[in-house]
């Protein structure tokens, strides 16, 4: 019995290490320090028919998920601070989830890594996801162009820039289809 367990031990180090799945950041707590602890967050619901799923694709260079896209609207009051999305996506062989705040000028306010089930070594670090704030979207919105490569996690790099182009796209597609905030003119 004890030889079984030494057995199986070894071949249990020989196996490699698995990625453990991360949750970095609640939705709610990002929600609370993109928008304020005060903001109020309203979730829209979107169904893209399949020429609006055609037109995004092309728009941002990458393939949807889903033709179903969540808007999570953040107001303070009578003011939009600005619109978030989250995309979950593959990054080299596990999930990651991104959410992406869009400024009611359609511009990038913030890139968060909300889960991370790669290794630690391929996360993005918060400086690099800070150079997409105030991009708007462009065919050059990509690593080694409009931002910098990102030494170590190259595949990281690709899947948050899709993420970003695809959120961009999404919300210039959703901006006439979403309903005005309260107060607006």
């Amino acid at each position: 019995m004890g030889r079984n367990l030494l057995i199986i031990a070894c071949a249990l180090a020989l196996l490699p290490p698995q990625a453990d799945a991360h949750v970095l950041l609640t939705r709610e707590a990002a929600f609370a320090q993109v928008f304020g602890p005060r903001a109020q967050v309203v979730a829209h619901t979107v169904y893209l028919t399949p020429e609006q799923v055609t037109a995004v694709e092309q728009a941002a260079g990458a393939k949807l998920a889903s033709a179903r896209v969540v808007a999570y609207r953040g107001g303070l009051g009578d003011s939009l601070v600005g619109t978030a999305y989250l995309d979950t996506h593959p990054v080299r062989s596990q999930m990651e989830t991104v959410m992406i705040v869009v400024t009611p000028q359609g511009k990038v306010g913030a890139v968060e890594v909300l889960a991370f089930n790669e290794p630690d070594d391929y996360l993005p670090p918060p400086r690099w996801l800070d150079r997409f704030d105030g991009r708007a979207l462009s065919n050059d919105l990509k690593p080694g162009l409009a931002v910098p490569s990102l030494s170590g996690a190259t595949l990281t790099a690709r899947a948050v820039s899709s993420a970003v182009r695809r959120t961009l796209a999404l919300h210039a597609a959703l901006a006439a289809l979403m309903p005005a905030p309260a107060g607006a003119q």
